[in-house]
C-alpha cells in the first residue's frame, strides 16, 4: 500500500504548476536586470523582487503584473456575498489589504487589479494571479468563517473563490 488515502488530489497538482499556459511570464525575455517602468518592478537573478534602489545599469520593461493589469487579464476573482458582508466590510476590506501586502512582500506580481461593490451588495475582487485571489479568500474564510467554494475552471492560471455569509 502506497498510503495513498483515496484523495484528490487535483489543487495540488495545480498549484505545484507554477508557469503553465500564462503568456504574460516571459522568463527569458527580460535582461537581467531589468526593472518595470511602470511599478518598479526588478527582474534580478531570474526572479521579481522589489529593491530600494535598482541597479543603475537595469533595462527598462513593463513586467507581467502591469501588463496583466494594462490589459485587463484577470487571473483570479473573488465574490464576496452576504448580509454578513455588509455588516463587516470594513473589517474585511482591512484583511483584504493585509493580505495583498503580504503577499506582494514574497510575489512582488501578485496584485489586487479592482474592488468593486455591486448594487447587491456582493463584491468582487479581481487580482493579477490566482495566488493572491485564493489567499484573500482562505484569510476571509479562517477569520470569518462563512461558506467559500474554490474553483480551478481551466489549465490557465485562474481561480474563482465565491464566499458568503449571511449573519
Amino acid at each position: 500500500m502506497n498510503g495513498d488515502t483515496g484523495k484528490n488530489h487535483s489543487r495540488l497538482d495545480k498549484m505545484i504548476q507554477e508557469h503553465r499556459n500564462d503568456p504574460y511570464f516571459m522568463r527569458a525575455k527580460y535582461s537581467q536586470p531589468a526593472v518595470c517602468r511602470e511599478c518598479g518592478v526588478v527582474f534580478d537573478g531570474g526572479i521579481f523582487q522589489w529593491m530600494k534602489n535598482p541597479p543603475e545599469e537595469a533595462e527598462l520593461m513593463i513586467c507581467p503584473a502591469c501588463s496583466r493589469i494594462k490589459e485587463d487579464y484577470t487571473g483570479g476573482m473573488v465574490t464576496l456575498e452576504g448580509d454578513y458582508l455588509r455588516e463587516h466590510w470594513e473589517d474585511i476590506r482591512n484583511l483584504i489589504e493585509n493580505v495583498e501586502k503580504r503577499e506582494a512582500g514574497r510575489r512582488p506580481l501578485e496584485r489586487i487589479m479592482e474592488i468593486r461593490k455591486e448594487d447587491d451588495g456582493s463584491v468582487i475582487i479581481r487580482t493579477t494571479y490566482e495566488h493572491l485571489a485564493r489567499g484573500i479568500a482562505d484569510a476571509i474564510h479562517r477569520a470569518h468563517k462563512g461558506d467559500l467554494d474554490i474553483k480551478y475552471p481551466s489549465e490557465d492560471k485562474y481561480v474563482l473563490a465565491h464566499w458568503r455569509r449571511d449573519r
